[in-house]
């Protein structure tokens, strides 16, 4: 005997049931979707940095002495040459200014760099997102690199007579290269062996510097702090301040940008709570260089910008830092014992 074919569900429903039961989904469906059921935070729950920001005038180290207008679109990137020549990158231009601010030369380049170095002898390398052009002393185009491929975003160059570090935040490593554009050897690949975890690179803020003795430091933000690595990648020494505190770093990835005086403090800058501040060789904290205020940037660790697009120190030691919403390089210096209230 034939047996009959089971029947689904919807076989043995009435018709008119069945149409009920759809229109009736469609309609939870759009009270879903269209009703907002869920209620702000409570107060506990939510993140306040205000608290944070709030700097006291003891804590403040340094001053800031000039502010160098720029008149440039875009200001993203900032040098300072061994000759003293500050160097300033923003939209299709790359700027060249004195101690004093004002501007002796100008380059046309194609594009915005994210990241900029001078070597030695005053050739410019600049970072184009996913590749490192090459330019001469006069700003003419000697060379354009390999490009890093669709994952390449260089965020940091730092550069000395023989090799040059790039930060690639986009594929997590440091790139070292000759001058010819030839690839030496990456780092930043994870090696337990040697105890390296890797860098842990959240967002496009990865920075590398040599500090006063030629050494090279690489920021590792997601670990909020830096590393000392060797031209082969061999990790030296590292130092770590994560924290909501004025002495540590804080957010998903901090520092943001670096830079050494020759004293062998490091300069640091960050996001989320906006601000500048300085650390011995001993990883103590000396002082704020800039609150939230004097750059005129609202805290909030939900931005994942910075109004600090770069950082340097010039040949008198002074504290370079890059506002891009202010268009304007500001400068600072330490307080003297009379700037300082108790």
């Amino acid at each position: 005997m034939q047996q009959e074919p089971t029947k689904g569900i919807s076989g043995r429903l009435p018709a008119r049931l069945w149409a009920v039961l759809t229109v009736a989904v469609v309609a939870l469906v759009v009270v879903i979707a269209t009703t907002e059921k869920r209620t702000e935070p409570g107060a506990s729950y939510k993140l306040d940095l205000k608290p944070f920001t709030k700097v006291d005038d003891k804590d403040v180290a340094f001053r800031q002495t000039a502010r160098f207008a720029l008149n440039l679109d875009d200001p993203s990137a900032l040098a300072v040459a061994d000759s003293g020549t500050v160097y300033v990158a923003g939209k299709d231009a790359v700027l060249l200014l004195d101690a004093e601010g004002h501007e002796t030369a100008r380059h046309a380049v194609k594009g915005t760099p994210d990241a900029m170095a001078v070597a030695p002898d005053g050739r410019i390398l600049l970072g184009m997102r996913n590749h490192v052009e090459l330019l001469d002393a006069t700003g003419k185009l000697l060379a354009a690199w390999k490009d890093l491929g669709e994952r390449g975003y260089i965020t940091s160059i730092a550069a000395n007579a023989d090799n040059v570090f790039v930060a690639d935040a986009g594929n997590r490593v440091v790139m070292r290269y000759d001058y010819g554009g030839n690839v030496l050897n990456e780092m930043g690949q994870r090696d337990l062996k040697r105890e390296f975890e890797g860098f842990v690179v959240p967002s496009p803020y990865f920075d590398a510097a040599f500090d006063q003795s030629g050494e090279l430091w690489i920021v590792n933000p997601g670990r909020h702090g830096l590393e000392n690595h060797r031209p082969t990648g061999e990790l030296v020494s590292s130092w770590y301040k994560p924290g909501m505190d004025l002495y540590s770093f804080c957010g998903c990835c901090n520092p943001t940008h670096i830079a050494f005086r020759s004293d062998g403090s490091v300069v640091t800058a960050e996001k989320g709570i906006n601000r500048v501040k300085v650390y011995a060789p001993d990883n103590t904290l000396i002082g704020v260089v800039a609150t939230p205020d004097d750059l005129h940037a609202p805290s909030d660790e939900n931005d994942s910008h910075s109004p600090v697009k770069d950082l340097a120190v010039d040949k008198k030691d002074r504290i370079l830092i890059l506002v891009g919403p202010m268009k304007a390089i500001l400068v600072y210096e330490p307080k003297t014992p009379g700037d300082r209230k108790p």
